[in-house]
């Protein structure tokens, strides 16, 4: 009799597919897959070898809102990076000549320049490398302390867990602005590392009872409890067979939390709670908006407001499409 070959969906294919059912897998995701518009049953003649990742992909690229959404953010993050490198200080320069210059009169000031004459655009894009920077770095430490933390917690459980959730539950209620202002007091001045290290410090409680959650459950998966009986260590446990089959749902709320973290450093700004001027952030460029306002210059608040919400929205759709590509049955 011909032997059937193993299918590449579930826990027993390894520790980079999904935890859910066998079957419901590599049918699911061979259904979802052929039903997007534009894919060929050639295409995927192969499908049954793909892995849930690659699957995962392919699902995504066929999302057409987030893949423009993600193009878009592609668009927002090489110009952070490449065109403050061009200009230089050209965001601190100022030009008293020319204070409130009219955006899209001369390729000098594109988009104009503001009360002390420094070039509007080169502060757009400098605000842009600082804003994402905070969101990007604020959510790597999401993951490390929340993710560590709700990992030990769901998998050792008992006091240990109680104590991590208590724990938690003092996070939650500790009033964030109150803890920036006492930071910053107490740091002599608002830093952007201290803004990073306040806002990871205080906000990982979402992702740690997310990975909790996940590995409440995972840890009673047979695949553990094999790996266990066949004498794997706890460590070897928690990084190669039940992690890369929790990130599913962490990397669509960490998606998300990009966005939340660029709108709260901008709240933060705004307020006089982030880095300081001359270095500018959305946040701080915006703080003076009712000046802007009453001298009808409001050009000055429609670009780095405009700047704010593209971004915020091209986070949340590509965290959307993730969404979608990682878990067919939300559809």
């Amino acid at each position: 009799m011909a032997q059937v070959p193993p299918l590449p969906f579930g826990p027993a294919a390894g520790p980079n597919l999904g935890a859910v059912p066998l079957s419901e897998t590599s049918i699911d995701q061979e259904r979802d897959v052929m039903a997007q518009p534009g894919v060929k049953a050639d295409e995927l003649a192969g499908a049954p070898e793909l892995g849930f990742w690659r699957l995962a992909v392919i699902r995504f690229l066929h999302h057409r809102v987030a893949t423009g959404a993600l193009l878009i953010l592609g668009v927002i993050i090489l110009a952070a990076i490449v065109v403050p490198v061009i200009t230089g200080n050209l965001y601190s320069v100022q030009d008293y000549r020319h204070p409130y210059k009219v955006p899209f009169q001369s390729w000098q000031h594109i988009l104009g320049t503001d009360d002390l004459g420094r070039d509007e655009f080169a502060r757009l894009l400098r605000g842009a490398r600082v804003s994402i920077m905070v969101g990007v770095l604020a959510v790597v430490g999401y993951l490390i302390i929340g993710g560590g933390l709700g990992a030990l917690a769901g998998y050792y459980g008992g006091w240990l867990d109680n104590a991590l959730m208590r724990f938690t539950d003092i996070i939650i209620s500790m009033p964030f602005l109150l803890v920036v202002i006492a930071v910053t007091a107490a740091t002599g001045g608002v830093r952007l590392s201290t803004v990073i290290i306040v806002i990871a410090a205080t906000g990982w409680f979402e992702i740690g009872r997310l990975m909790r959650a996940q590995f409440l459950v995972l840890r009673e998966q047979e695949f553990v409890q094999a790996a266990r009986a066949l004498g794997a260590s706890n460590l070897r446990i928690i990084l190669r067979h039940i992690m890369p089959n929790a990130l599913a749902p962490i990397i669509v709320s960490a998606t998300l939390g990009v966005s939340g973290i660029i709108l709260l450093e901008a709240a933060l700004g705004f307020l006089g709670y982030s880095i300081p001027p001359p270095e500018p952030s959305w946040g701080n460029m915006l703080s003076e908006f009712e000046q802007y306002l009453l001298s009808d210059h409001t050009y000055l608040v429609i670009f780095p407001a405009t700047a704010l919400v593209v971004t915020a929205l091209a986070i949340n759709l590509v965290g959307d499409g993730i969404r979608d590509a990682l878990d067919p049955r939300q559809r």
